[in-house]
């Protein structure tokens, strides 16, 4: 009698090591498989962004490419039959032609001034205080914005590259308030501090709800840039309360 119980016993003991054993195996297996399933989605998410970074980096690179071409078209072949025009008008002594001749030589200026906005050769060696502030000054001449620029603080120098991003990121808000917000007046800052620069656009227009907001490709370059320099970004804007872009990058001092 008593070896029958230990018969059953070891039965039962035996039965639930293996039932205990393969439980276990089989947590092991669907652990392992969780483990590698979710390697797999952080490895595919990393080539999702890395292919959608070299995609937005080929982007701004036709984009800057286009730019350029159109610049030189803009300051070679316009700019030369500018002043042609404005040669032929200098022949005519007609005292009546004056303002015509004025007119013409603003618009050569203007023109080679937009098509060294455009450049980014022409950019180089120049602050980025120094950049805003010139195509403030344009932007005044040739749209219809109102534009207020202040800086305060001892204007610290980065390097040319930097220089030229944080340019190109002023002139994409100003290209997606002239293309989105409706405003009427526009507001830059430049604060210099010990070890960062602080760069705000801030304008009346529309705004927009910032969780609703579709990301094209002018938000995307401005993010894109911001993060190539270890620039920090903020955005903020509600619907009827303007947008105010701010843009922070630490100095060298």
């Amino acid at each position: 009698m008593l070896s029958d119980i230990s018969e059953i016993t070891l039965i039962i003991l035996s039965g639930t090591f293996l039932m205990f054993l393969l439980v276990s195996t089989i947590v092991f297996f669907v652990l392992s498989y969780q483990k590698r399933y979710l390697r797999h989605q952080h490895q595919i998410k990393e080539m999702e962004q890395a292919f959608n970074q070299e995609l937005l980096k080929s982007e701004l690179e036709i984009k800057d490419q286009t730019m350029n071409n159109i610049a030189a078209e803009i300051h070679d072949h316009i700019g030369q039959l500018l002043s042609v025009i404005k040669l032929n008008l200098a022949l005519n002594p007609d005292p009546e032609l004056k303002e015509t001749k004025n007119l013409v030589a603003q618009v050569i200026k203007d023109v080679r001034s937009l098509a060294h906005s455009m450049h980014s050769e022409a950019l180089g060696g120049k602050s980025i205080a120094e950049l805003i502030l010139t195509e403030v000054e344009r932007l005044k001449k040739s749209t219809t914005l109102q534009l207020q620029f202040q800086q305060e603080g001892d204007a610290h120098t980065f390097d040319p590259q930097t220089e030229i991003f944080l340019f190109r990121i002023f002139q994409e808000c100003i290209n997606n308030i002239l293309k989105h917000a409706e405003a009427k007046n526009v507001f830059v800052e430049l604060i210099y501090g010990l070890s960062l620069l602080t760069i705000s656009i801030t304008d009346d227009g529309k705004g927009f709800e910032i969780d609703t907001l579709k990301e094209g490709l002018g938000l995307r370059s401005i993010n894109y840039r911001a993060k190539l320099i270890g620039a920090k970004l903020d955005v903020v804007s509600s619907p009827g309360s303007g947008t105010k872009i701010s843009l922070e990058i630490k100095t060298d001092k």
